[in-house]
């Protein structure tokens, strides 16, 4: 069968959705172990859709995957199926490090898709200790309502001048940058992060487009800055957005490390906790943001009004 999908796949392809499980889950294992290919790339990841009918023949092909395509397989089961069978999987799953990925991804984007994991909650937690994901709580959070959103609606802009502040940029933590990381590094993408403290505290009311532009910012250069009130909510749906899906190039890192990768962001941004800061996001007509479809901006005040994180980012094909 290989052989003949190296050499003509499509007739091959048209078929499998004819096939029975077995035959499926057989197929499967021997793409999982074929040389790379891209008409085995193609049928492969056919299969793994047509199996999601049958969770359990699809993690069983799974766990012989990579880990960014057992991300994949994790995200095509909690799509397809309901939460008491995803849970019933997840109880069942071998003790072995791919099955533990696969079910680490899985809680996460069943939580995405607001699908309880409450019945091997507990016991998850104790096998994720230590994993990357062991941190992300196994339940909603604040600030999480509008997930999945495609790029989230924006408020009304800011016209004020506002205060300018007598500003000292610090070092900036490097986490910040987490939710646009694979614009960086794959893809085409520049970010512009940055940490300040004011030598007098700034109010919330007091921040307008004067204000952002004073920090010396190159991604607010040359004018045309846009500036708006943000909930948490836009924020981390924003931040979420550009984490899972990648930017221009690259696959981005799908829903549970690209909802890890956003909360390190916000927390990197909030100095720690959200509760309290004031947000705002932003973009410019200038030579810095490209403005194809991948650009992002975020400010954070921190409670006492001295303290302003910034993070932009923007990235093309």
């Amino acid at each position: 069968m290989l052989s003949e999908l190296r050499s003509d796949a499509e007739p091959v392809l048209a078929t499998l959705d004819q096939w029975p499980v077995d035959q499926l889950e057989a197929l499967g294992h021997a793409l999982v172990a074929a040389p790379r290919h891209w008409a085995f790339s193609r049928a492969l990841d056919r299969v793994l859709r047509l199996l999601t009918d049958n969770p359990a023949a699809a993690a069983r092909v799974a766990v012989g995957l990579p880990a960014p395509e057992v991300r994949g397989v994790a995200a095509l089961l909690a799509q397809s199926q309901p939460a008491d069978v995803l849970q019933l999987l997840l109880s069942h799953l071998a003790e072995d490090e791919t099955a533990t990925e696969l079910g680490a991804c899985l809680l996460h984007e069943m939580i995405l898709r607001r699908k309880s994991v409450a019945r091997v909650a507990d016991e998850w937690a104790a096998r994720l200790a230590g994993h990357p994901l062991a941190d992300l709580p196994l339940h909603r959070l604040p600030g999480e309502t509008r997930l999945g959103e495609s790029w989230p609606s924006k408020a009304e802009l800011i016209t004020v001048a506002g205060t300018v502040a007598a500003a000292e940029r610090q070092t900036t933590p490097p986490d910040i940058t987490s939710a646009v990381g694979t614009w960086l590094t794959e893809s085409n993408g520049k970010a512009d992060a940055a940490l300040f403290t004011f030598t007098e505290p700034l109010t919330p009311d007091e921040v307008g487009l004067r204000t952002i532009e004073a920090l010396g910012l190159d991604s607010v250069a040359g004018g045309g800055l846009a500036l708006r009130r943000a909930g948490l909510d836009n924020v981390v749906a924003t931040l979420f957005q550009a984490a899972a899906n990648g930017g221009a190039y690259g696959r981005g890192l799908g829903g549970a490390y690209g909802r890890a990768a956003a909360w390190r962001s916000v927390a990197a941004l909030a100095g720690g906790w959200h509760v309290g800061r004031t947000w705002w996001t932003f973009d410019a007509a200038n030579d810095w943001f490209r403005r194809i479809a991948w650009d992002l901006g975020v400010v954070c005040l921190r409670p006492d009004g001295h303290v302003m994180a910034v993070l932009a980012a923007t990235d093309s094909d």
